[in-house]
């Protein structure tokens, strides 16, 4: 075999039958090695960014590791942003970049020059600070070994993107007959054992009585999600989520009451900020999540945070109220969770989440159809959320759509997600493809904004080609709606390169040209189920007001529970029945006698 022959052999036997590419003149031996091999198929994208975002998709839908080939230069350059994707999430995918002839490479006859070979670029350095391993392969009987590492260190530990640089020579190579080198990845940390484990969070648990747990998406990359929501719901213990974990649980379940963070539910936010133990199960608690006062998260309660990584552990250490947190692999956390005794819970604390689910989990309060006389983006993700089939596949872009998709999206068989920890604009349509690509039995609902469409927009192309069937949900606020709002509370409205100098085409008579079905929505009743039951590509264009707002929304400096609109002290007094209320002691320091 050629080393490109055996690379396409290794993807095959791990799963990863269908590359997503742009062919190129340094990876154009990998690209016709895999279309000789008749286990494998390709996809063609027309951007690598598109590509490296469709392989994100993989695992989070299919559980498989994402493949990527490119060629050297600027196709390898383009796949960084997907890249970064797949690090800050978690996901494992592996990207073979095509490189030039070692023969021209860099240092030539030891003149150190910026490039030697057309197209050169030292990808392996740009990438090693998002990937878990980058690696270009300089001698040919490397290659098994390089290939076996990177993809066991992409599935081991806490899983990631890995990247493999392949010159033309190499590729070229005779490297033998198939055969498996073994590697076994080892992380450099030692996890706890499960009886430390136990005995911590039993520990932990012993002395409050206003427990509640945060699930995270580690959970589900861990594979423990099911064992946990049974747990949960069987020990009736309230628990809340991070928008990441809302995909792994059913969110009918009795004691689930919201997701958390700066546009979470105010019911679960109050929740956080009223519980005195709080048990963080794979979540790294970003400040999207505690909020830019970080500080004020959890005030009042004991935090316990459960991670694979103890670097995540790590930045707790100045915390005062957490405690040291324990470095746990949670694939075995099905194994031992009934082991966990069963957290005392007060009257009262049980009478407070009941009653905080009931009042704020699920709504969505909205003027938007009254004030502006256009559609509500929450109530039309909640109409759309009601006629897909229950095993759909949804992702969301980022900005302000992404916030109405999370605020109002009610999960039972979904699989939801987005890239959240990049969050770039353009994520969720190549996501979808993707996803699509191996899920041609499921439907898959992508929802994006004007803004993040024109990313992306031309693998409309690749949506049509292929005959995917998904439903692409622009969300069309004529605008970057999130921006506008920071910039109506911070700049004194002044929309510069939001509605001052920002632009969009005529998306119907685009999508028009690539010959796929539009929708133009204006009204909530033209937003029918036959536009969702019919097979095939299709865009929906929802026209919603450019002022339309992101609501709750916590705003600079405020801790997560006191979001805007702003309730009344009465309320939100009642809701801060526990913990510290930040509102009173404001007061209270404005009325304290001068010294």
């Amino acid at each position: 075999m050629t080393g490109a022959e055996y690379i396409a052999e290794f993807l095959r036997r791990r799963g990863s039958t269908n590359v997503f590419l742009i062919t190129g003149g340094a990876c154009a031996f990998i690209v016709d090695a895999i279309g000789r091999n008749p286990g494998m198929k390709y996809t063609c994208f027309q951007h690598e960014q598109a590509a490296a975002m469709a392989a994100d998709s993989l695992w989070r839908t299919n559980k498989i590791v994402g493949a990527t080939v490119v060629t050297s230069g600027p196709g390898a350059t383009n796949l960084i942003t997907g890249i970064a994707c797949s690090f800050f999430d978690s996901i494992p995918t592996i990207h073979i970049t095509g490189q030039v002839n070692q023969n021209e490479e860099l240092n030539y006859k030891g003149a150190k020059v910026r490039q030697a070979g057309f197209q050169e670029t030292n990808i392996v350095d740009m990438v090693k600070p998002i990937t878990k391993y980058a690696v270009k392969i300089t001698d040919s009987t490397n290659l098994k070994q390089e290939l076996c590492k990177a993809y066991s260190i992409a599935i081991s530990g806490r899983m990631g993107p890995v990247l493999v640089d392949i010159p033309m020579d190499v590729q070229q190579a005779d490297v033998g007959e198939y055969s498996e080198v073994g590697f076994e990845a080892t992380e450099t940390v030692t996890n706890a054992k499960p009886a430390d484990f136990l005995a911590t969070v039993n520990e932990f648990f012993k002395t409050g009585e206003r427990p509640l747990v945060l699930f995270g998406a580690g959970v589900g990359l861990a594979g423990a999600e099911v064992e946990t929501e049974a747990w949960l719901i069987e020990r009736k213990i309230p628990f809340v989520s991070s928008w990441n974990g809302m995909t792994y649980f059913n969110h009918e379940a009795p004691n689930y009451c919201g997701n958390i963070g700066v546009y979470g539910n105010r019911g679960a936010n109050f929740l956080i900020q009223n519980c005195d133990r709080l048990l963080v199960l794979g979540s790294r608690l970003d400040n999207r999540q505690r909020s830019g006062n970080a500080g004020s998260f959890a005030k009042s309660a004991r935090v316990l945070v459960i991670d694979i990584d103890n670097e995540e552990l790590i930045k707790y250490q100045n915390n005062t109220n957490y405690e040291p947190g324990v470095n746990f692999d949670l694939s075995k956390l099905a194994a031992v969770l009934t082991d966990i005794k069963t957290p005392f819970q007060s009257d009262n604390w049980i009478e407070y989440w009941t009653n905080s689910k009931e009042k704020y989990f699920g709504k969505i309060p909205s003027s938007i159809p009254e004030k502006y006389g256009t559609i509500s983006p929450l109530e039309a993700v909640r109409k759309i959320n009601k006629v897909i089939p229950r095993n759909s596949i949804v992702v969301a872009d980022d900005g302000a759509n992404l916030c109405w998709v999370f605020q109002s999206f009610f999960r039972t068989e979904q699989t939801i997600y987005t890239a959240g920890g990049n969050s770039p604009m353009g994520y969720a349509f190549p996501a979808s493809i993707g996803a699509a690509i191996y899920n041609k039995d499921r439907r898959v609902i992508a929802f994006t904004g004007d803004g993040s469409m024109q990313m992306n927009i031309q693998d409309l192309q690749t949506m049509k080609f292929n005959d995917l069937d998904i439903k692409l949900i622009i969300l069309n606020n004529f605008g970057y709606g999130i921006i506008k709002q920071f910039q109506d509370l911070y700049f004194n409205g002044r929309h510069h390169a939001t509605g001052e100098g920002y632009s969009q085409p005529d998306f119907g008579k685009l999508v028009e040209g690539y010959g796929i079905e539009y929708h133009k929505i204006e009204k909530i009743e033209d937003l029918r189920g036959d536009i969702f039951a019919a097979k095939g590509p299709a865009v929906i264009d929802i026209f919603l007001h450019p002022d339309t707002m992101i609501e709750p929304k916590l705003e600079m400096g405020r801790s997560i529970e006191d979001q805007f609109p702003y309730l009344p002290d009465e309320e939100f007094n009642s809701a801060m029945r526990f913990g510290f209320n930040a509102r009173l002691e404001v007061l209270r320091k404005k009325s304290a006698p001068e010294v």
